[in-house]
């Protein structure tokens, strides 16, 4: 059974994967990858196939159902079930250097339950990002962190490590955001379910092959999320015992 597994969920990456994929490996060789691809029509998910049949770390889950927070979750899950106490979560357009997570890795084997890969901590090293996504990202983070409570800098980035451990604790279906606001929410969970959570500085490369999947009304979304939730008390903080 795999200690870690790493979840990469796709969706038209065909440009990109295989390199993110191999460098992943490269990094983490003791893991297993899982690629969740939800139907590309762009030929990612037979690329997936292809790399899991060259290498028996690498598996693959093919889905007709499409978004992002439901084919974490699915990873999240599939990982649990195969015995694994760390889910590594991350994007396969190779944006986080993949050099990083051993020391993401490190930091969760000390007992800390939410290791994020942290963009706006220092000793990052952030490039290519232009001004607009940049401020965007800073203020909306800002934002997040006053109105829920946290000190978290990075709540949107995507490169993260989970203890299974604490996302037992998690009621995943009660998730219903997704994008940048279902980062957000999955670390107030584990906030909120008593969990550590701590950042690394990473380094992050904005993609440079294809094209983002972010869209101005996603980032709206999220900031009408955050809003809604600090007004219906939502806190980053354990809960008390009922």
């Amino acid at each position: 059974m795999p200690d870690v597994m790493i979840v990469v969920p796709t969706y038209d990456e065909i440009e990109t994967l295989e390199r993110t994929v191999g460098r992943l490996r490269q990094s983490v060789p003791h893991a297993e990858l899982v690629i969740i691809d939800d139907g590309s029509p762009d030929g990612t998910g037979e690329l997936a196939d292809r790399l899991a049949k060259a290498d028996a770390g690498t598996l693959v889950i093919h889905r007709e159902e499409r978004g992002y927070r439901s084919a974490v979750i699915e990873g999240m899950r599939f990982a649990m079930a195969r015995g694994a106490t760390k889910v590594v979560v991350t994007d396969a357009d190779g944006s986080y250097d993949a050099d990083d997570l051993p020391e993401l890795l490190a930091v969760s084997a000390s007992g800390v339950d939410l290791v994020i890969g942290s963009r706006f901590v220092e000793g990052s090293d952030v490039r290519n990002m232009g001004l607009r996504r940049r401020v965007l990202s800073r203020l909306g983070n800002a934002y997040a962190r006053g109105m829920l409570a946290t000190g978290v800098q990075d709540l949107t980035s995507s490169l993260r490590v989970y203890r299974t451990r604490v996302l037992e604790h998690v009621d995943l279906d009660a998730i219903q955001v997704d994008a940048y606001a279902f980062q957000i929410a999955m670390a107030v969970r584990v906030a909120q379910a008593g969990g550590t959570i701590a950042e690394v500085p990473i380094g992050f490369i904005e993609r440079a092959v294809g094209a983002s999947k972010m869209r101005l009304a996603e980032e709206l979304a999220t900031l009408g999320a955050v809003t809604k939730w600090s007004l219906a008390g939502v806190r980053a903080l354990p809960k008390a015992p009922r």
